[in-house]
């Protein structure tokens, strides 16, 4: 989980100028250089980074400092380079409103914001085949201010999905439904491409469901990549 993946971040990280920066409400980033996601002005323009500053900037998970309207404030070097490749929102936007999974991270933001959640984690369609997996959390220390890491996972093919499909007691059929269910199409291109009805899809879409015990597709998706 997330909470143990910033507890390697250095000791004191909370307490560096850079994260009482955050925490204090100031944009780390001016206004024209977050649209781009580009590196922390304190990172920049400091001749020697502290150490909570490199560990930030240089690790490999990509990171993100957002505000509780899913804004950009701050990211690391593998964020932008998510980004500059399309897999992420772009305008300062971590996801955009048109998005599909955006009610989902509104959701997500506004119980970190009442403190109903300390962390939360969403899958989310990056692309036709892509998906990331993003990890959400708020610390008392930096109020106002929500913590990201964002994870490109593969796609699910035929291989993967028999491992899942063998610890669920998947049918064959329910295989073939969820190799294509992961690869992004609706329900009624799953019907075209198997020959079947697209009741009979549905059927199977449910009989997944309770086979994994989880709720709707997004249920099943993040269930078998987080298990692949």
């Amino acid at each position: 989980m997330i909470d143990q993946d910033f507890a390697r971040a250095p000791v004191g990280v909370l307490d560096t100028p850079f994260m009482q920066t955050i925490s204090s409400g100031q944009n780390v980033v001016p206004a024209v250089e977050r649209r781009s996601f580009v590196r922390p002005l304190a990172i920049r323009s400091s001749p020697r980074f502290t150490e909570a500053e490199a560990w930030f900037e240089n690790d490999e998970t990509a990171r993100f400092v957002l505000d509780l309207n899913g804004r950009v404030l701050t990211s690391n070097a593998a964020a932008r380079n998510l980004a500059a490749c399309g897999m992420l929102g772009s305008g300062g936007v971590f996801i955009c409103s048109a998005h599909r999974n955006r009610a989902e991270l509104d959701l997500l933001l506004k119980r970190l914001a009442e403190g109903r959640e300390k962390s939360g984690r969403i899958l989310f369609r990056a692309g036709d085949d892509a998906w990331c997996i993003l990890d959400l959390i708020a610390a008392a220390e930096a109020p106002g201010r929500v913590f990201a890491a964002a994870r490109p996972v593969k796609p699910l093919d035929e291989e993967r999905v028999a491992a899942v499909g063998c610890v669920f007691g998947l049918t064959r059929v329910e295989k073939s439904v969820l190799v294509h269910l992961a690869g992004g199409e609706a329900p009624k291109e799953i019907s075209r491409k198997l020959d079947m009805s697209i009741h009979t899809v549905r059927s199977h879409l449910r009989s997944i469901c309770m086979r994994m015990g989880v709720k709707g597709i997004n249920g099943v998706l993040r269930l078998s990549f987080l298990m692949a």
